[in-house]
């Protein structure tokens, strides 16, 4: 009598809601969100400091954009009360700040997109991606995988990628992550989760 093949289990199965088991990461999707998010931030201070918040609203107020970005993110207050949020004379209230902070990076996103696009397309060499697997240390060891840093080259994504980053659709960023580790071979469900990324920009 044959032994029954052995029938691989989804990532699901194996991690749950990847942290039944103890294993830390996040989607692919979520880890591409965050690298360009990273690579967009530099070394921008927290809203809630003043640094922060001049940054953000002169930012938003560049040139032509007026109150755009910030009706946009839902900030409902009057034009004069902005005014006196950018010359420094009144401090927005915790409410209002968490929506400047939106409203910068729906900004920020929408102005990076092409430049982002044109750089991770170059010229249609792509860009690598470093992949480091979820982080096991906490899963027993009769759950664990034996998994590695995996590289790919991804070319043909990354304008997709790069609209549902800056339209903050984290849905269609797993999407595209999926058909992105479909290129790892057999083992690419393994890498639906994942501790981070490396790419550059």
């Amino acid at each position: 009598m044959s032994t029954p093949a052995t029938v691989p289990i989804t990532p699901e199965e194996r991690w749950g809601e990847l942290g039944l088991y103890g294993a830390r990461g996040m989607t692919g999707g979520e880890a591409l969100a965050r690298t360009l998010d990273h690579a967009a931030s530099g070394s921008i201070p927290p809203v809630t400091t003043s640094l922060g918040l001049t940054i953000r609203l002169r930012y938003l107020t560049w040139g032509s954009r007026g109150d755009h970005w910030l009706r946009a993110a839902g900030i409902s207050v009057t034009g004069r009360t902005i005014n006196r949020w950018t010359s420094g004379v009144q401090r927005p209230r915790p409410d209002n700040l968490r929506l400047i902070d939106r409203a910068f990076w729906l900004c920020r996103r929408a102005s990076l997109a092409d430049h982002y696009k044109q750089r991770l397309w170059d010229d249609g060499r792509g860009r690598r991606i470093e992949i480091h697997p979820v982080d096991q240390k906490s899963v027993p060891s009769s759950r664990q995988r034996e998994l590695r840093v995996r590289h790919i080259n991804v070319r043909h994504e990354w304008q997709a990628v790069v609209d549902a980053w800056s339209s903050n659709d984290h849905s269609t960023l797993d999407e595209l992550w999926t058909w992105i580790v479909d290129g790892l071979g057999s083992d690419h469900q393994a890498y639906t989760y994942v501790s981070h990324l490396g790419f550059g920009i």
